[in-house]
């Protein structure tokens, strides 16, 4: 079968990541898939790039993509007109609904089957609009529309499962399909080593984050907890701070508390999580949080660090229920949470193989592959 997937983010960001490993997925399964995405530099041109057997993807020109409320908007939706127009694609697999996903298929559909993946809730959630009701609604409505036309709608959480049986989908049209971890490339590495090569504290205590914007000021305020206690205590910002943020860490007294690396390529990212003795998501209890399925929760815990969350969500809910995390509600609670997982060097390593462990039998690519492959063949 030949398989569309047609992406509203920028390459390399966010949703794009799961829509190329749905796609190798269906390549390894025999299908060929394209994977139409935006160029993070073209303004006017496309570039095909090869990914993996039975993978192509396809970057396409991003002039306008700004233009439009809520993003996908651009010169790159008449390309992907043209294309769905020119190819005789079997499925069609949309992930989320802007512009670049759901006017091409409004226009060019024909009859094919559609499948359309929903793993974050913007209406009234990311999107703001200012706080204006009426964008709200019409967003809603653009939301929920291309999950009713869907044949099929694949969600990443429960949260969403419900969500789309409230806009009109029928429940046997449904799936749940979590967020999957490359636990071949998301592995751990030597503590020591990476520390070196970073320049860190031997003796010091590192809490390794990603970039999350909401959730960096209750982290900020956590480390000032921690370390009106102990000194030693670090983050470890694994990539590029925001300028605000910086300002935010000056602004508190954290700036020489704050260890940022800058540019991570893709063979470092692994390596640089590494260098820390936990990893921290402090989520704040939003509509939006409440309805994801971070997946950067799994990249920490396949890389074998011990984590400490805040309760908002169903990945923190599974990984208490299994015992996997230090999870604890928002505010103090976390800094407290925290705290006792880097007094803990037992439970840490206890932590760190249970854990991984668990994310390797159950969230790896490949035990998501089976679910994957059968949605768009139609079983």
């Amino acid at each position: 079968m030949k398989i569309l997937m047609l992406n509203a983010n920028i390459s390399g960001v966010g949703t794009f990541h799961r829509a190329l490993w749905f796609a190798r997925m269906l390549g390894e399964a025999g299908h060929e898939a394209v994977v139409c995405t935006t160029s993070r530099k073209s303004k006017f041109e496309r570039t095909f790039l090869s990914d993996r057997p039975g993978v192509t993807v396809i970057e396409g020109p991003n002039l306008g993509f700004g233009l439009y409320p809520g993003k996908g908007f651009g010169l790159d939706i008449l390309w992907r007109v043209k294309y769905l127009l020119k190819d005789d694609f079997d499925v069609i697999y949309t992930f989320e609904y802007h512009p670049n996903v759901s006017w091409p298929v409004s226009l060019c559909r024909k009859g094919r089957r559609m499948i359309n993946d929903w793993c974050d809730l913007y209406a009234g959630a990311a999107n703001v609009f200012r706080g204006k009701k009426f964008m709200h609604r019409w967003d809603a409505k653009r939301e929920a529309k291309i999950r009713r036309e869907a044949d099929l709608v694949t969600v990443i959480s429960d949260f969403l499962g419900r969500k789309a049986e409230e806009v009109g989908v029928p429940k046997d049209r449904v799936v749940l399909i979590r967020e999957g971890v490359d636990t071949n490339y998301m592995r751990p590495f030597d503590k020591a080593e990476e520390r070196r090569r970073l320049g860190l504290k031997e003796e010091g205590l590192y809490v390794t984050t990603l970039q999350d914007g909401a959730a960096f000021p209750p982290l900020l305020d956590a480390l000032a907890a921690l370390r009106r206690e102990n000194k030693n205590i670090f983050l470890l910002f694994v990539g590029r701070m925001r300028e605000d943020q910086k300002k935010l860490a000056e602004e508190k007294g954290l700036s020489e508390a704050v260890h940022c690396t800058g540019f991570v390529s893709d063979e470092d990212l692994p390596r640089f999580l590494c260098a820390g003795d936990a990893a921290a998501l402090p989520m704040v209890d939003s509509l939006a949080n409440r309805s994801r399925f971070p997946h950067k929760i799994g990249d920490y815990l396949a890389c074998g660090l011990p984590l400490a969350v805040t309760n908002v969500g169903e990945y923190p809910e599974m990984l208490q229920k299994e015992g996997l995390a230090a999870v604890s509600e928002p505010g103090e609670a976390f800094a407290e949470a925290l705290k006792g997982l880097l007094q803990d060097e037992e439970r840490r390593r206890d932590l760190s193989r249970r854990a991984r462990e668990w994310v390797v039998g159950n969230l790896d690519w490949q035990v998501l592959k089976k679910d994957i492959v059968r949605c768009v063949e139609g079983n």
